[in-house]
């Protein structure tokens, strides 16, 4: 089993027979925004309310302890405007509270007693929209801060792109059978009220897979991966980005298979491009909420990658 991360235990106390807590008098009611980073797959206001969030809370006070929402479904409510949940809670004077979110809303993830959320057996490549998380603390016994609480999203995966960019004096006229290989595909990913995130990746990789079906220009990744569109009789820019899981890519190592063929030539090139290997400043690893665009240059005799470390989206998106 392939491990990365650490894990922070953040103990809830509880005082067996204690009376429940009660509202501040003047009631108040607790209300989330939130923000995701500028460099999010999910994209547009549409977007963000197709996906919803998940949400997860709890508090302390003398002993007691309790949860507020549990996989609390937040939804846009075009009435209000703004983000809205059915199960209304209302501010405790003086308690310590403790929020996490996910997004989108059906992510499988538990919230634990010890303020953990756990999504169990996560793929990446799936095509799906980016796998945001979120967490934030408010002690209303320093300060009486009854206002919305903001939870600000990070990424949990890293993303790719491959740009191929034909250089040849013969026209590329086919790519196929594109695919990454010894990539680590699923995993389990747990975060706390701190803000501590660990990924425990599955042991298994993605094999090479031998396939006589004619992709003709498109990348397939494996096991139902984001189709990419590659016209590659030009110099291509495609924005699909692939969704991977945070890994070292050059000990296992991670490979992209390519083929393509040029006219007048008798058969495909075959191309097998170990991506921690490259040499010079190239990224070994893949790290959450970093996007890495490879360009990949396809000459006369053979084919250059250079790979760089880019915004996903330039500005930033509130939900």
């Amino acid at each position: 089993m392939m491990r990365k991360g650490w894990v922070v235990v953040l103990t809830l106390l509880v005082l067996v027979g204690c009376e429940k807590p009660k509202p501040a008098e003047e009631a108040h009611e607790i209300c989330v925004t939130s923000q995701i980073p500028s460099r999010s797959i999910i994209e547009g206001e549409e977007g963000l309310r197709e996906h919803e969030i998940k949400l997860f809370g709890s508090y302390t006070l003398d002993g007691y302890a309790a949860r507020l929402f549990d996989a609390e479904r937040l939804y846009y409510n075009t009435e209000l405007p703004g983000w809205d949940y059915d199960n209304t809670q209302y501010w405790i004077s003086k308690a310590l509270y403790h929020f996490c979110a996910v997004c989108p809303y059906v992510a499988p993830c538990t919230f634990s007693d010890i303020g953990e959320v756990s999504i169990a057996g996560y793929e990446g490549s799936t095509g799906g929209p980016d796998l945001l998380y979120a967490s934030t603390k408010r002690n209303l016994a320093e300060n009486e801060d009854f206002s919305t609480v903001l939870l600000q999203f990070n990424h949990a995966c890293a993303a790719i792109q491959f740009n191929l960019i034909n250089a040849s004096n013969a026209t590329v006229t086919d790519v196929r059978n594109i695919r990454l290989v010894g990539l680590h595909n699923r995993g389990d990913l747990t975060f706390n009220t701190e803000g501590l995130v660990s990924w425990v990746l599955d042991s298994s990789t993605v094999s090479s897979t031998a396939s006589s079906q004619p992709f003709g220009g498109t990348c397939i990744l494996p096991n139902g991966g984001l189709s990419v569109n590659l016209n590659v009789k030009h110099s291509l820019y495609d924005n699909g980005a692939i969704l991977v899981l945070p890994q070292t890519i050059y000990k296992t190592p991670v490979t992209l298979h390519l083929e393509y063929i040029k006219e007048g030539d008798a058969e495909y090139a075959i191309r097998d491009i170990e991506l921690g290997m490259l040499g010079g400043a190239t990224p070994t690893e893949w790290k959450s909420g970093e996007k890495y665009e490879y360009n990949m240059t396809i000459t006369d005799n053979t084919i250059t990658t250079e790979v760089r470390v880019v915004d996903w989206i330039d500005h930033y998106v509130d939900l």
